[in-house]
């Protein structure tokens, strides 16, 4: 990951692709360890889950099993050159994240180094919504060896796919820390990954309660330093930690 330098928004790297004919976003992450799916387009596909996991997910107080359904995708590029069987993972959600339309067509015609780079994207909303994330896994599939098109510190970089042209560009955001490519997204994305978006999320103790128990089993030593007491099972209780 690079440090975003730019003044302008985050521009992240989308490729428009054909899941079972439907025509959908899908936003390139390098980070990521799984691939996504918006339970929309889940829905639109008719697709059945392949697999259900249930994870056993250690909470602060107790643990908690939740139930993840698995789904096998072919993803296609546009020319219907390539073709990417996968898993993915489904959020329920209508759509995974709205991403700012960038114009890449007015973008390709401002930067002489991205002369050549052929965007499948011709939206014209000011917002593109992502029904796909594709993980690292995914990434390794479809990236080529052509050089990416590189300009000056800050100016966006084009990346030839086997799903199509991507381009991305630091940027700033609000309230977050300023990173390169999806890894830092908006907070849309930040939400995306959080627990209860998956369905992991435990909500039978809120923070509120949690806190409250820590106060209430916080004793401060007569040498100077705080002990508590960690959650304990069993026939005997913990010893108190410094």
């Amino acid at each position: 990951m690079l440090v975003a330098t730019g003044k302008g928004s985050v521009m992240y790297p989308v490729v428009v692709v054909s899941v079972g004919g439907v025509q959908c976003c899908a936003l390139l992450d390098t980070g990521a360890g799984s691939s996504y799916a918006s339970a929309a387009l889940l829905h639109r596909l008719g697709k059945q889950p392949v697999q259900k996991e249930f994870r056993r997910i250690e909470m602060m107080m107790q643990a908690t099993t939740r139930e993840i359904e698995i789904h096998n995708v072919v993803i296609k590029s546009l020319s219907g050159d390539f073709q990417l069987r996968t898993e993915v993972t489904k959020v329920n959600r209508d759509v995974l994240l709205n991403l700012q339309n960038p114009g890449y067509k007015d973008m390709v015609a401002q930067y002489s180094h991205l002369r050549g780079v052929t965007m499948d994207d011709v939206d014209v909303k000011s917002e593109l919504p992502v029904h796909l994330i594709l993980g690292t896994n995914e990434y390794a599939q479809i990236k080529t060896e052509t050089t990416p098109k590189i300009g000056k510190p800050g100016e966006p970089i084009a990346e030839l796919t086997k799903l199509g042209w991507t381009i991305m560009s630091p940027g700033s955001e609000p309230d977050l820390t300023n990173m390169f490519l999806a890894q830092s997204s908006s907070l849309d994305y930040e939400n995306l990954c959080r627990l209860d978006v998956l369905g992991l999320q435990d909500n039978y103790r809120d923070q509120a309660s949690v806190y409250e128990e820590f106060k209430e089993q916080l004793r401060r030593n007569p040498e100077g330093w705080y002990e508590v007491c960690l959650p304990w099972k069993g026939n005997h209780p913990p010893l108190p930690n410094n």
